[in-house]
């Protein structure tokens, strides 16, 4: 199990309690170059995720699950002081202008006030100096991560068209039309002459649609329905049997594409099945963002760990645990 430390107080959670380190016979884990992990530090972050990490696990595993998740804190420990290392070195700050904002933020995110997040803070028992020194640790780390590792992280098309087929490629198609409509009422008062020629107005408009004249703008010129006409003719993603007998049975008997003509007694509708549509699937422009953010998380974590490894390979390390 990996742990990373850095970005805990940037998400839109409160802090955990942290954990008292004062029955810990403090002595040295590690050496980061200069700088020293103390066994405390790895102590007081076990306390404050153990019970999550450790949830589920049975009493026999547990001393070897609680000596790698002691592990697991140390090498992010070491990783942390790589990271505050070459943040000292490229002389990496953060202004109170930007501390300000992300407590704003951290508030917003829990849909709070700032008066109300430091109130919960302080209900919690976490005082305002200590959540400002540590969350403007985070937003160092996070400034840093932006500048040294964002330019290494590359998502393209490919890549998201790839993770939402793979994403999909278990669900049960459930296939449906996209039907766009238009609308040719009769008036309330119609007299004979009135229908013939909405009757020759139909076929004409019948005879430009299969000529190439593009149907939505037939209809946002001439649907005798509202909505219809506001929206090019468009009316959803329906089964045949979720549309009247009528209407199913004239659209099941023609092609994608192809308009068709139905007489009822209040007007006539032409009909037309812009495509077939897999409805158990959002379509990929609904879900693009979604995917894209979990591509980013993921590609940042992978090129924060090469970068450790890097900076690693260059430091001077001891393990004392």
């Amino acid at each position: 199990m990996k742990i990373w430390l850095i970005g805990l107080l940037l998400a839109a959670s409160f802090l955990p309690s942290r954990g008292q380190a004062g029955d810990v016979v403090d002595r040295i884990v590690a050496v980061v170059n200069k700088d020293i992990v103390l066994l405390s530090e790895v102590e007081d972050h076990f306390s404050s995720v153990s019970a999550e990490a450790l949830k589920g696990v049975t009493l026999s595993q547990r001393p070897a699950a609680e000596e790698q998740l002691r592990q697991d804190i140390l090498e992010s420990l070491v990783a942390n002081k790589l990271m505050e290392q070459a943040m000292d070195s490229a002389g990496m700050e953060v202004d109170d202008s930007e501390l300000e904002a992300a407590i704003a933020d951290v508030a917003r995110q829990n849909d709070l006030s700032t008066e109300q997040l430091l109130k919960e803070l302080e209900r919690q028992g976490i005082g305002l100096e200590q959540y400002r020194s540590e969350l403007k640790k985070q937003l160092r780390q996070y400034k840093f991560m932006n500048l040294e590792i964002r330019g290494r992280v590359k998502i393209g098309d490919a890549d998201i068209l790839n993770y939402y087929n793979q994403m999909t490629a278990d669900v049960e198609a459930d296939m449906a039309w996209r039907l766009q409509m238009i609308l040719l009422s009769y008036p309330a008062t119609a007299t004979q002459a009135d229908r013939d020629r909405i009757d020759v107005e139909a076929d004409a408009l019948l005879t430009e649609i299969a000529g190439g004249k593009d149907f939505g703008e037939v209809a946002g010129a001439r649907s005798d329905d509202p909505t219809g006409r506001a929206n090019k003719g468009e009316a959803g993603i329906v089964k045949a049997d979720e549309l009247s007998p009528l209407f199913a049975e004239k659209l099941g008997g023609v092609k994608v594409g192809e308009a068709v003509r139905v007489d009822t007694p209040g007007g006539i509708y032409l009909l037309r099945i812009a495509e077939q549509v897999d409805r158990s699937r959002r379509p990929l422009e609904e879900v693009r963002d979604q995917i894209m953010r979990v591509l980013y998380d993921e590609a940042m974590d992978r090129e924060l760990e090469v970068w450790t490894e890097e900076e690693r390979r260059r430091a001077h390390i001891e393990f004392l645990l």
